[in-house]
């Protein structure tokens, strides 16, 4: 089984539900072998929202991953790659003073959107709440990990499997630029 199958097509995703605007999804050299990262194929301003929240987003209770990761991905003997890209295809919010506080409970994953390709850069071109400055088309789209949330819970899975949390991939990049 496997999360994402390797080609060397050029994936394009509809600009709804997930992404409101016109994005692909390509290799990206610079971060390795086999990464990818997600690229605008149209001018995207300043303040404009990129994507929105869908029911295609899966909402995992910590207390309920394992089992999920078990029945879903596979064991650890004999997936430990796909668990691997599960974890981090992944995403953990910090709790939310808009929401219900409780948003650093659950591990969030949508295997199915481009945004799971959207890698991090202490220079970001997206936050949160949208664009943070005009991105071009071909220019690749890319978040400030360091915003997401790193609950012991999260910290502990992601040790077990091999895998960094969102906050120490910025740490580690702001150690090493």
């Amino acid at each position: 089984m496997s999360l994402f199958e390797e080609t060397n097509e050029v994936h394009q995703f509809p600009t709804l539900p997930a992404f409101v605007c016109p994005v692909v999804v390509k290799d990206t050299d610079q971060y390795g072998k086999g990464h990818k990262g997600v690229l605008a194929l149209s001018l995207i301003p300043s303040g404009t929202k990129f994507w929105v929240w869908t029911e295609r987003v899966q909402t995992i209770h910590h207390t309920e991953l394992e089992g999920y990761i078990e029945k879903h991905v596979g064991s650890e003997q004999d997936n430990l790659d796909d668990i691997q890209l599960f974890l981090r295809q992944g995403f953990v919010l910090p709790p939310s003073e808009k929401g219900t506080g409780q948003e650093d409970q659950y591990f969030y994953s949508n295997p199915t959107d481009a945004g799971r390709f959207m890698n991090h850069s202490s220079n970001a071109n997206c936050g949160p709440d949208g664009a943070l400055r005009d991105i071009q088309p071909g220019e690749e789209m890319t978040m400030d990990y360091s915003f997401h949330g790193d609950p012991e819970w999260y910290q502990d899975i992601c040790k077990k499997y091999g895998v960094l949390t969102e906050r120490q991939v910025a740490k580690e990049c702001q150690q090493n630029p």
